[in-house]
């Protein structure tokens, strides 16, 4: 990742979805199909946003938040020897003391974490996607079409990292979208410089992040994929577990 290629790359991203704004303002009957147009790619960056700099940065005032992510998600719970915990339940645990660092063992413990993470990804597009939706198209279709979007899509982000990395067998879990972005996450795993995007990998590519496979000693010092990963599947209706050769 070089920063030239990071501010052109969001520069030509920001230009293009608002060109995307301009259409919506001149041709208002198509406001409900050029709202997640112009969402996708504004989520793809601040997703990139969040998960790079707030997440992984050691910014002033966010450390509680590093610490969550850096040393609790990648470091305690799923490092690439354990990339997945098997239980009921798919994301860590929200209240105080989060050390030892441990998964949800109550389903309201569990939707605190889940639910404060879709806040999170929604309340950083209400400045940067939906005030621009409403004050440049003057549309109200095309600002409910970006709602909806935003709140979708800053469901799957929650949604879809917590399928990746607590396997149940989900009908999810078998499209291949999901196994492509599985493969995509657990690299980051391994160089959590690479991979941000883990929804939508659009920033990934644009701004130089993309990491397509781990480099000769990365998988030499690291568990492959197949290794890391629990496969499941249907076994006469009962979901099963198994560890695929390498």
């Amino acid at each position: 990742m070089s920063i030239p290629r990071v501010l052109v790359g969001v520069t030509l991203l920001c230009a293009a979805c608002f060109c995307v704004l301009l259409l919506a303002r001149v041709t208002p009957e198509f406001a409900w199909v050029l709202g997640p147009i112009f969402t996708v790619p504004m989520v793809s960056l601040f997703e990139w946003l969040t998960h790079g700099v707030m997440y992984h940065r050691p910014l002033p005032g966010l450390e509680k938040i590093r610490k969550i992510h850096v040393g609790g998600h990648h470091g305690s719970l799923f490092p690439p020897r354990s990339y997945t915990r098997q239980g009921t339940y798919s994301f860590m645990r929200f209240r105080e003391p989060l050390t030892p660092w441990q998964m949800s063992d109550n389903l309201a413990d569990s939707l605190l974490t889940s639910g404060s993470q879709v806040a999170l990804h929604f309340a950083m597009g209400i400045v940067p996607i939906l005030l621009p939706a409403w004050w440049v198209t003057g549309s109200v279709s095309f600002l409910v079409s970006t709602i909806v979007s935003l709140a979708f899509l800053s469901y799957l982000l929650a949604y879809v990292h917590g399928c990746i990395h607590n396997p149940q067998g989900r009908w999810v879990e078998r499209q291949g979208w999901f196994q492509w972005l599985d493969r995509h996450h657990y690299i980051h795993h391994i160089d959590q410089d690479a991979n941000i995007n883990f929804l939508l990998p659009l920033c990934d590519l644009l701004l130089g992040t993309r990491k397509p496979a781990l480099t000769a000693q990365e998988a030499a010092d690291n568990p492959s994929f197949e290794e890391a990963k629990p496969l499941a599947w249907d076994v006469g209706g009962a979901k099963a577990f198994s560890v695929a050769p390498r």
